[in-house]
């Protein structure tokens, strides 16, 4: 092999193992030894390595045969350890799960399976997916491949880090408040928040542990957007466009999401903005002040009443062994811990968790559409995080803590949720694609949103944004030795 596999883009990947340029198995081979050399990033919380090269030895003697591979075939991916694959625990992160044996696949990673696809294993992830950092006290703290000091983010950032290092091409996580493009922005990677607005989801939630129902959906994850509409297309079987930036017009809503940037995110996020306009796009300055409160009041009252009654829900109807009070008081983590608490303590006037559901909700979405439609907008842009990642606490996060972010002292837990928690109230999809490399060679994430329903028409926006900006440079852990 004249060329490291582990470099490889998914897209790059599925081609060369379909052609009979690579064996499915020495790709499996290759990045079980890229974990292994990396394992001190804390990754992955479950896996059997020879049940990964069987599954790949598989597709090899399939090809072999003559058979027809799937879109997928012999890619590995690894999996979010809240969501639900046969033969390992469902975790969530949490102590008090490490037993959970699934009885069946979740929906979808049933459909990633149908396509060929193999499991590469079970990602590390914030503790019950309650928080954006994953420093994680049961399977240690994940750590982000451009700086082992600073948070990977989260609370899927067990899958973004692995993304980044080039342990697997390919992974899914969940998005109840950024939970995917969180840790995509902070490790130089790209996701989609798929819509969630409507009667159902787009992405079936059928075998994951639940944060807030109201807000939680799975997403892909992969290094590039182009990476990720090959997993939205197996997932759903929607064709992604192709898009062309001539012609589209994105908002740029200064007011709240363009506000209290750290210096280094807005001077990159900056520049993106600038290749998007040289690519032919028309960049819209729109006002949306009155607009967040309303979504605001929204997010906060969907997410406090997930945390405070779903855990149970889920286990009365799939694991009436477990008993959510006894899981959550196993928590590790303070801030994780505290959320569940102030959760339990609110009490919600009545109609208000119902309101915000129904009417409340479908006027934020409608005012949302009439902005695309008042604007003519394709899409609207904005930093995905206002902030570099912050560096990893020794002793672990706290609800307290605070980040500086251009002399403001504002609270972590919330700062990581202020941009990407818009999007889950809306229940619009988003995508968090690298928008380049601060001067410190940390990561910067730009988030395109674009309206309920038109997850494929922002996928094939995504990419033609990306192809404008340019790809970022690997971490150095990422190159072998």
């Amino acid at each position: 092999m004249m060329f490291d596999a582990a470099q490889l883009t998914a897209v790059e990947a599925v081609d060369f193992i379909r052609s009979g340029a690579l064996k499915a198995e020495a790709y499996a081979s290759r990045l079980i030894e890229q974990h292994r050399r990396l394992k001190y990033l804390n990754t992955i919380t479950w896996m059997d390595e020879n049940r990964l090269l069987e599954a790949a030895r598989g597709v090899d003697r399939a090809r072999s045969r003559g058979e027809q591979l799937g879109p997928l075939a012999g890619l590995p991916v690894v999996v979010k350890d809240n969501i639900d694959t046969l033969g390992f625990p469902t975790s969530a992160g949490a102590a008090g799960l490490k037993s959970l044996m699934p009885k069946a696949e979740a929906r979808v990673t049933a459909a990633l399976w149908r396509a060929g696809a193999v499991l590469f294993g079970k990602a590390n992830m914030h503790e019950l997916a309650g928080g954006g950092t994953s420093s994680n006290p049961v399977f240690g703290f994940v750590r982000n491949p451009y700086d082992p000091m600073r948070t990977p983010g989260g609370s899927s950032g067990g899958t973004a880090a692995a993304l980044a290092v080039r342990i697997v091409p390919a992974g899914l996580g969940s998005d109840t408040a950024g939970s995917v493009r969180i840790p995509s922005a902070f490790c130089g990677t790209a996701a989609l928040r798929p819509s969630i607005a409507g009667e159902c989801k787009l992405y079936s939630d059928e075998g994951v542990v639940p944060l807030a129902s109201d807000l939680d959906t799975v997403g892909p994850m992969a290094r590039t957007v182009t990476d990720v509409a090959l997993l939205h297309t197996a997932i759903t079987s929607q064709t992604v466009p192709n898009v062309v930036l001539n012609g589209t017009r994105i908002g740029v809503p200064r007011s709240h999401y363009w506000e209290n940037l750290d210096d280094d995110v807005r001077i990159v996020a900056e520049a993106a903005l600038a290749r998007l306009r040289d690519g032919g796009a028309t960049l819209v300055d729109i006002e949306v002040t009155d607009f967040v409160a309303s979504v605001q009041q929204v997010f906060e009252t969907l997410l406090v009443n997930g945390f405070k009654e779903d855990l149970q829900i889920y286990f009365d109807r799939h694991a009436p062994q477990y008993n959510a009070a006894d899981v959550i008081a196993g928590i590790a983590s303070h801030d994780t811990k505290r959320l569940f608490a102030m959760a339990r303590d609110t009490q919600f006037p009545p109609g208000v968790v119902a309101a915000a559901r129904t009417s409340l909700r479908a006027t934020i979405q409608a005012q949302y559409a009439d902005i695309f439609r008042n604007h003519g907008l394709t899409a609207v842009a904005f930093p995905t995080e206002p902030l570099i990642p912050p560096l990893i606490p020794p002793s672990g996060d706290r609800f307290e803590d605070v980040v500086d972010i251009a002399g403001k002292a504002i609270n972590k837990v919330m700062v990581l949720i202020v941009n990407t928690g818009m999007t889950s109230a809306l229940g619009a999809p988003g995508i968090s694609l690298p928008a380049g490399l601060t001067a410190a060679g940390l990561p910067v994430g730009l988030e395109l949103d674009g309206w309920a329903g038109g997850d494929a028409a922002l996928l094939g926006l995504g990419m033609a944004a990306e192809t404008a900006i340019g790809r970022i440079s690997p971490p150095a852990l990422a190159m072998a030795p």
